[in-house]
């Protein structure tokens, strides 16, 4: 038995030019098709690196010390923050990390810059995390979403001024001090005093203090223990000698004490605070 199939052909008529005309389109939507992923991704990467090399340009006036040629990479409101910030010119820096947001116009760059004051003689490698927006096509930093303009300070390579200024990425959580300050009251000159700070490790791992930094000279760390387990308590103690503080008599004085902890490598810092006794009065003349 032979089977029959009857096969039906249906005629598509298209005009002329239509037809030209999606002939000529078909290359070009291909070509969008596969190059689309790769042009976000040059569009992308082309951002970073116009970022990238803005904040090189501008921590390097930072570096300099070209404060005028500095405000030109930041936002017009950080501008008169910037004028009013204490500020000297960078021992070094270094770019850690560059994360632009999905939107493409703000961005987070962390720089590492050597911090150096009286209470860190040596220099320090300290994060400083900062904003960034992309304003008419250029990017610029903006400083004024810190609470605390004063924390701005490390820019520079120079500890803010007040006690709570540096950045909470910095500080250590896994020690908790019962106090961070210490007052030594009215202090005479030459009679050493014993400084004391009691914390409990209040994490669940191991802790160590593996670098202390007293500020000046007048301090030296007594306590030879490093590691403290998980809900230990103990107590860090310091001699002062007040003859190394190099303050007049009558005058009060702070001096800081930076402390490294492993593992997350952040900082403790903890402060003591007096008065240097006045110079007793003369005899009086017969």
């Amino acid at each position: 038995m032979l089977l029959h199939t009857k096969f039906t052909m249906l005629k598509i008529v298209v005009p002329k030019k239509r037809l030209e005309c999606c002939l000529l389109a078909a290359p070009l939507l291909c070509a969008c098709y596969l190059l689309a992923p790769s042009a976000v991704v040059t569009a992308s990467s082309s951002n970073e690196e116009a970022l990238r090399a803005r904040v090189e340009q501008c921590y390097s006036a930072l570096q300099q010390g070209d404060w005028h040629k500095v405000e030109k990479y930041l936002t017009k409101g950080s501008r008169e923050a910037f004028r009013n910030m204490a500020k000297k010119p960078l021992l070094g820096y270094r770019i850690q990390s560059i994360k632009v947001e999905p939107d493409g116009r703000t961005a987070s760059v962390v720089i590492l810059i050597p911090l150096v004051s009286a209470m860190m003689p040596k220099p320090v490698p300290v994060p400083q995390p900062t904003l960034w927006r992309l304003v008419n096509h250029a990017w610029y930093m903006d400083l004024l979403p810190t609470p605390d303009p004063s924390s701005q300070q490390w820019l520079f390579g120079t500890a803010p001024t007040t006690p709570h200024a540096r950045s909470s990425s910095l500080l250590s959580h896994d020690l908790k001090f019962e106090s961070t300050w210490f007052s030594l009251g009215t202090v005479e000159d030459g009679k050493i005093r014993v400084v004391r700070f009691t914390f409990t490790n209040v994490s669940t791992h191991a802790v160590t203090l593996s670098e202390f930094q007293p500020g000046g000279g007048c301090l030296r760390l007594k306590t030879e223990q490093r590691e403290y387990q998980p809900g230990e308590t103990a107590t860090l103690e310091f001699e002062f000698d007040p003859s190394r503080l190099g303050v007049a008599a009558g005058q009060t004085f702070t001096q800081d004490i930076m402390i490294k902890t492993e593992p997350g490598d952040a900082y403790v810092k903890l402060t003591i605070g007096g008065v240097v006794a006045a110079s007793p009065a003369p005899p009086a003349k017969p």
